[in-house]
């Protein structure tokens, strides 16, 4: 089945990146989260280390982020 290349329209060509939204369409992803709120950490560890400490999360009903930070506040009152 071949396609009839002649037909086909070319693409427009954009240049540039295009018109920026206006202020009020933006996201304000710029703005500081409340001290209250939560905001995501990344971090590459070991899939072992991943399944240790999500295990141990689980063995004492904690969620991730009460762990980490029971982890984080032990550490900082020993170094």
């Amino acid at each position: 089945m071949a396609i009839d290349t002649k037909a086909l329209q070319k693409p427009t060509k954009q240049i540039g990146k295009g018109v920026p939204p206006a202020p009020t369409e933006t996201k304000q992803n710029l703005a500081k989260p409340p001290s209250g709120g939560n905001v995501p950490v990344q971090l590459k560890i070991s899939p072992e280390l991943r399944r240790e400490f999500r295990i141990h999360a689980a063995e004492r009903d904690l969620d991730l982020n009460a762990l980490f930070v029971e982890v984080w506040e032990f550490y900082k009152e020993h170094h």
